[in-house]
């Protein structure tokens, strides 16, 4: 647990405005590696029980270490760390030297050519950046204003019945509608192929079979639509029956009822 109850982003955030530093992390690594390298510093000495003026020695003692190790081998860092020992030696207790020492032995040394290499090696910046729209929930409605889960589930079911059946009834109109039209388009087509030539008068006959061509014509075209204007009845009576037969959700009040009731006969 943090002192002062910080955690470790409020932390974070508090050493990184007290050093004055600034950066996106997202886009740039190094900045942000080197405040965790002192954030936990801090927090070792901090839980470690070190003094106040301590934990400062123990900040102080860090940042230096780190300046002064760049660039150099692994020996050459320990020979570093041994000169900087003698220089603090006599700062603080034994006890928390030697746990100050110990723990960047476990930590930084441990992991030294990985700070090495990310803190001296330029990184080449690939990134793809979006500008995304958060749309924040809506606020619920108070519990009194509510509405109970099986009420609407019972509501959202009959607006979809509601809906599909609309939208049969306007398709149903459209059938009649473009039935009509279909019509007279053949028909069209059908005069179009009888003008005559020279206006020869025809034959009884003749005229009969143009007749009943005219009558398949219309009759082939109300066929069609009848026939697809009855399967579409027929999805409407379903919808409709559907939500005849759908079971209502009980009222509190049918339910408190039942409740007492159910009570009484016990007793």
């Amino acid at each position: 647990m943090c002192h002062h109850g910080y955690q470790k982003e409020d932390g974070r955030y508090f050493l990184m405005t007290l050093l004055n530093m600034d950066f996106d992390e997202d886009r740039d690594l190094k900045p942000g590696i080197l405040l965790d390298y002192l954030y936990n510093a801090i927090m070792f000495a901090v839980q470690k029980g070190f003094p106040w003026p301590n934990v400062v020695l123990v900040a102080r003692f860090s940042e230096e270490l780190l300046e002064e190790t760049m660039g150099i081998t692994i020996t050459e860092a320990i020979g570093m760390l041994k000169k900087k020992c003698d220089q603090y030696q006599y700062t603080m207790k034994p006890k928390q030297f030697k746990l100050l020492v110990n723990y960047f032995l476990e930590t930084f040394f441990k992991h030294y050519r990985l700070y090495q290499f990310v803190l001296l090696e330029v990184r080449e910046m690939d990134q793809t950046i979006h500008n995304l729209e958060v749309y924040v929930p809506q606020k619920p409605l108070a519990l009194k204003d509510g509405t109970e889960a099986d009420v609407w589930i019972y509501q959202k079911r009959i607006s979809e019945l509601n809906e599909t059946e609309n939208q049969l009834q306007a398709e149903m109109l459209f059938l009649r509608q473009t039935s009509q039209l279909e019509s007279e388009r053949k028909l069209e087509q059908f005069y179009q192929r009888l003008k005559l030539k020279d206006k020869i008068v025809l034959e009884s006959e003749k005229v009969e079979k143009i007749v009943k061509e005219a009558q398949d014509i219309l009759m082939k075209i109300a066929s069609e639509t009848l026939e697809n204007v009855i399967r579409t009845s027929f999805e409407i009576l379903d919808i409709k029956l559907q939500k005849r037969v759908l079971p209502q959700p009980a009222s509190n009040a049918n339910v408190l009822k039942k409740k007492i009731l159910s009570k009484f006969k016990k007793s």
